[in-house]
Parts: C-alpha cells; sequence; structure tokens
C-alpha cells in the first residue's frame, strides 16, 4: 500500500504582515539632478549661422566628420591676388554672396596646417568626402586609418583649371569654385584609398564622378521662379550637386526641410537667397580671370597633408612616402 505523499504549503508568518491600522509609507522622491550635469539640447539658431539650418539632427555622441586637403593662401601671393579679385567682382554681382576662408594670422606648421603667426594667409579646403558621421568608439579607428593613408602617400602637385558654380546636395546652397584640373588623378588615388575605411564604417563613399575644387564664397539658394511665378525644381545648368556640406564652414549646418515659420520668415528678411548665380558670373571670372588661374606659377599648388576634422578637432598628418626617380637605361 503505497503512502499519500504530502503536500507541502509554505503559508506566510503572520509576524510579517505590519498592523492593519500602519500609515502607509510615502516613497521618497529621488533629488534632482544638478544644473551643471545637465547637457542642454542644440537649438538651431540661423541667425547666428547666416541664415544655415542643420541638415541633419544632432544626435548625442555622434561626430559630423569630414577629410580634406589644406590649401594656405598666403597674402601676398599672385594666388591670393587673384582670389581677392575675383570675390571683389562676385561681391558686386552677388552682394548677398559670403566669402570663405577669411584672412587670419597665421603660418604653416609641420603638419601642414595654419597656426598663429605675424604673417596672414587664407585656408581653403580641397574635400575628399562628404559629411559623414563617427559614434565615439569609431573616432580613433577613423584617425588611424587616415594616418596610414598619409605614411603611404607621395607628395605631389596640382593646380586650378577654371571657375566654376557648385551645389551642395540639398540645393541649399551654391558655392564659387576654384575647380582643380592637374592632379586630379592622384586625388582620385586619394579616395580609393579612403573607400575601403568608409565602406567598413558604412559611411558614403565621394562622389563617383568628382569635381575636385576648393570654395571661396557661397549664397543661399531659394526657389528658382519662371517668369509666370511657377516654381522651377531644374537644376541651373552651371550647377553641379557634389560639395560637401561642411565646405569653408565650422559646422555641418544645411536645411533640413521644417525650420519653422517664425525662422523662414526671419531668413527672408535677413538672409536673402538667389535662385543661383547670375548666368553671367562664371563666365566673367573665366574671362578676366581664367588665365592667370589656370598658370601653374599662380594656380599650382602642393598636395602634401591631409586632414581630417572630428567635431571641433582637428587631425593632419603629412604625406610621408617617397618619390621613386626613374632611370633611363
Amino acid at each position: 500500500m503505497k503512502r499519500a505523499s504530502r503536500a507541502l504549503v509554505a503559508y506566510s508568518s503572520s509576524e510579517d504582515e505590519p498592523p492593519a491600522d500602519a500609515p502607509e509609507r510615502k516613497k521618497k522622491k529621488l533629488p534632482s539632478l544638478a544644473l551643471s550635469l545637465i547637457v542642454p539640447a542644440p537649438v538651431d539658431n540661423p541667425a547666428l549661422h547666416q541664415g544655415r539650418v542643420r541638415a541633419t539632427p544632432h544626435v548625442e555622441g555622434q561626430y559630423a566628420t569630414y577629410v580634406y586637403i589644406p590649401l594656405v593662401v598666403r597674402t601676398g601671393t599672385a594666388l591670393c591676388s587673384l582670389v581677392d579679385e575675383a570675390l571683389d567682382v562676385t561681391k558686386e554681382m552677388v552682394p548677398a554672396a559670403h566669402t570663405i576662408g577669411e584672412n587670419v594670422s597665421c603660418s604653416r606648421n609641420s603638419g601642414g596646417l595654419a597656426v598663429n603667426s605675424s604673417s596672414r594667409a587664407r585656408e581653403l579646403h580641397l574635400s575628399l568626402t562628404r559629411p559623414i558621421f563617427l559614434r565615439a568608439h569609431q573616432r580613433e579607428e577613423f584617425k588611424q586609418a587616415i594616418k596610414l593613408i598619409a605614411s603611404r602617400r607621395t607628395p605631389f602637385q596640382a593646380s586650378f583649371a577654371t571657375f566654376s558654380e557648385l551645389t551642395n546636395d540639398e540645393r541649399t546652397r551654391a558655392f564659387l569654385s576654384l575647380e582643380v584640373g592637374a592632379g586630379h588623378n592622384e586625388l582620385r588615388d586619394l579616395l580609393s584609398a579612403l573607400s575601403p575605411t568608409l565602406q567598413f564604417l558604412r559611411q558614403r563613399d565621394f562622389y563617383s564622378q568628382p569635381r575636385f575644387h576648393v570654395s571661396i564664397a557661397w549664397t543661399l539658394l531659394g526657389p528658382d521662379k519662371s517668369v509666370n511665378g511657377d516654381v522651377d525644381t531644374k537644376i541651373h545648368p552651371c550647377a553641379y550637386e557634389g560639395v560637401t556640406a561642411v565646405e569653408g564652414t565650422s559646422d555641418n549646418l544645411i536645411s533640413n526641410g521644417d525650420i519653422g515659420e517664425p525662422n523662414k520668415h526671419l531668413q527672408a528678411e535677413c538672409f536673402p537667397r538667389v535662385p543661383h548665380f547670375p548666368s553671367e558670373l562664371i563666365p566673367t571670372l573665366n574671362r578676366r580671370f581664367g588665365a592667370r588661374l589656370s598658370s601653374a606659377h599662380i594656380g599650382g599648388f602642393d598636395v602634401d597633408t591631409i586632414v581630417v576634422k572630428i567635431g571641433k578637432d582637428i587631425f593632419s598628418w603629412p604625406f610621408q612616402g617617397f618619390r621613386v626617380n626613374r632611370v633611363n637605361p
């Protein structure tokens, strides 16, 4: 005969139960954070950035990044004089144009960057990437990749060929640019060297048909209206969608569409827009200054340093490859 198994049942002790008339305990509130620990979310104010607003929303822990070749144009050089003259003509024809690379007190350090000094120069940028966005843990890896590229590159010479009008991808700004002629193949080789790193980090490559350039002025773009008042959405024939958003600026500010009605009215009043540069601007500049710009002794420059800007931090490395002198048999 089997014994009936006894079920074990756990009963709570009556000693653990609070008295029926005991007051209910109040939960304590957590203390509020000190104001010094609270990081305010950035607020876009076009008035502080010449009418520009962000294209990519700010994300905490994400760093806007781009790679470029620096070009330091010293005051008193033939190229500096040419740029100044071209900008004077541009300002006469497009009063709303803004200059890029204002003259600052600087000299060139061993890394090729402008540093404070008694001499004055204008630093321009030749972009090698679109604006990309890195997470905090990706910054060091990206820097090391650029440093490795620099260690394997040989310095070379490039030169400008013509004036051009280019636009950014969002069609919010037009740029007056000096387009590169000689040195184009070497710059494409740099893009090829950068491509594996960009793809590994899931970032977009540069343009498939790049037009290497430095920009010297920009203006805000508005809708192109035809005679009957309809908006013309066609791209201006002189324009090329291939200017990085951060080119010549200290931030990544371009239009993301909805900036609110008050800001739109503010921009319209304080920051005039144009549908595009006047059709005669580029032909005029090329006619008056094109021959000087394309001459090697004026428009030529050395490409011997690569720079990456991550957030507000700037890092540069000189090209350290060696030229191989060919001996004819």
